[in-house]
């Protein structure tokens, strides 16, 4: 190889070096990761919050959720990754080379070796490249979709734990009084059993009757310790990181104060931009274009192949008019339709065009059905609470009525204890009836997939997801 080819092929070499390094290795294992997350906790992980033990309201569970959640974390990855195809997308492809060696002869019967190399060129359809843009944009938007519906699962998903905590909390309070009354009335049986003032039948309905409030106690309990357990998953943190932080939401009962005002402008807005439909217009679209790259392929793909050849003589191009049995110079290669035009293909990609708009068509049904639910199910469910609500304060008026009956010596305490089982019960109901709404308040949201509370606003920006 004479002189000029030994450096013409250094830089080459470098080049195909430099291609060929590697990012460096970032290990990862199962045993670490564990440990990290078990790690979590809440104090260290939110410096920028305040301090859980203060009462957390409903937005700095969100904001806390935002930057810790591993699903979140996840999704945020995936839109990254998206966003860097996009990269990819724009780039042209590389050619192709091909080193080669050719033992030739000639017309004077003299032989020799030809050494040389050879570069593919890859010639791409019109229009390529600018839909492997589009292609990529599109993956880009239907990665942030997905990222926004991940968003608003777990803020449905840490409301709804949160509801349940506070919930059973709530009930657990009336359910002990509920549990002493009950007790205390099955004392009072007990001797009246004894004076003969009470039929047996009597005191094994109070036995029964006590037993179901215990049992309703305890599966309370079991309830509120899944609501923290799930309120820790929402948040991204192991349920012990929640050991000792209070849970506060005080006004949760107060169904009076929640409004949908604005109702008509939400529904009309999420029957055209929720992330649902904006996922499935962005397939449609992504159908389009594969449809139009299928219809593309019918106009041939050219690769253009030149050659150069060197000898004895040096580096040289390939004369191709002068020993043209032997060398070739340029090589033009593509596909010839014979047998097929690419129409399979290509009704391939309408009829999965057509899915993709039957499937918009589909979610936009599902969403208007979702909605019209919980646009009927709300009043209803305000309804209940306000006739539970009314039910409690006429227990509660009674039971007073009891109280001062027995202070005036003209009524037994038993009666008081019945009246005291009532009002305790009425409370409990007015408590499930709340319950009750707030499940049709956050279901209303959902189908909306807007909070309708001003506290549903995260305080802190969203941040990057801890390790």
């Amino acid at each position: 190889m004479t002189m000029a080819a030994r450096w013409g092929m250094t830089p080459l070499c470098a080049l195909l070096l430099a291609a060929c390094a590697a990012p460096p290795r970032a290990p990862l294992d199962a045993q670490s990761t564990r440990d990290a997350f078990a790690a979590r906790r809440l104090e260290s992980s939110l410096p920028e919050l305040p301090p859980p033990a203060t009462g957390w309201t409903q937005a700095q569970w969100l904001a806390a959720a935002l930057k810790l959640n591993p699903q979140l974390a996840e999704q945020r990855a995936a839109v990254a990754a998206a966003a860097a195809a996009q990269r990819s997308a724009g780039q042209l492809p590389n050619p192709n080379m091909q080193l080669f060696a050719e033992y030739l002869t000639a017309a004077a019967q003299s032989a020799a070796w030809l050494y040389g190399v050879s570069l593919d060129f890859l010639l791409r359809e019109p229009g390529a490249r600018s839909r492997a843009r589009q292609q990529a944009a599109l993956q880009s938007a239907l990665a942030e979709s997905e990222l926004s519906d991940a968003i608003w699962q777990v803020r449905a998903a840490l409301r709804l734990a949160l509801l349940d905590a506070v919930a059973a909390r709530d009930e657990s309070v009336e359910l002990d009084a509920l549990v002493s009354a009950r007790q205390a009335l099955l004392r009072s049986d007990r001797t009246r059993l004894q004076l003969g003032d009470l039929a047996r039948p009597q005191l094994l309905s109070d036995e029964l009757e006590l037993a179901r409030a215990e049992q309703r106690r305890r599966e309370l309990s079991a309830r509120q310790a899944d609501a923290v357990a799930r309120l820790a998953a929402a948040v991204g943190v192991p349920a012990a990181a929640l050991s000792g932080v209070p849970l506060r939401w005080d006004d949760w009962a107060a169904i009076g104060s929640l409004t949908a005002s604005g109702a008509q402008r939400w529904r009309d807005e999420a029957l055209i931009g929720r992330t649902q439909i904006v996922h499935a217009l962005r397939e449609y679209d992504l159908a389009e274009l594969a449809l139009r790259a299928e219809v593309a392929k019918r106009w041939p793909q050219l690769h253009l192949t030149p050659a150069y050849a060197w000898g004895g003589g040096g580096v040289r191009e390939v004369d191709t008019f002068s020993s043209i049995e032997s060398e070739s110079a340029v090589s033009v290669s593509f596909e010839l339709p014979l047998f097929n035009q690419h129409q399979g293909e290509i009704g391939e990609a309408l009829a999965r065009r057509t899915a993709a708009g039957e499937h918009l068509k589909s979610v936009q049904a599902q969403i208007f059905s979702q909605i019209d639910r919980a646009e009927a199910a709300w009043p209803a469910a305000h309804q209940g609470w306000t006739d539970s609500q009314h039910l409690a304060e006429l227990s509660a008026r009674t039971l007073q009525s009891q109280q001062q009956a027995l202070a005036a010596g003209a009524q037994e305490r038993a009666a008081v204890v019945t009246a005291q089982i009532a009002a305790t019960e009425a409370q409990l109901t007015q408590l499930e009836a709340a319950y009750s709404a707030q499940l049709a308040f956050g279901s209303l949201e959902d189908a909306y997939r807007r909070p309708l509370t001003e506290e549903a606003r995260p305080s802190i920006a969203p941040g990057q997801p801890q390790s």
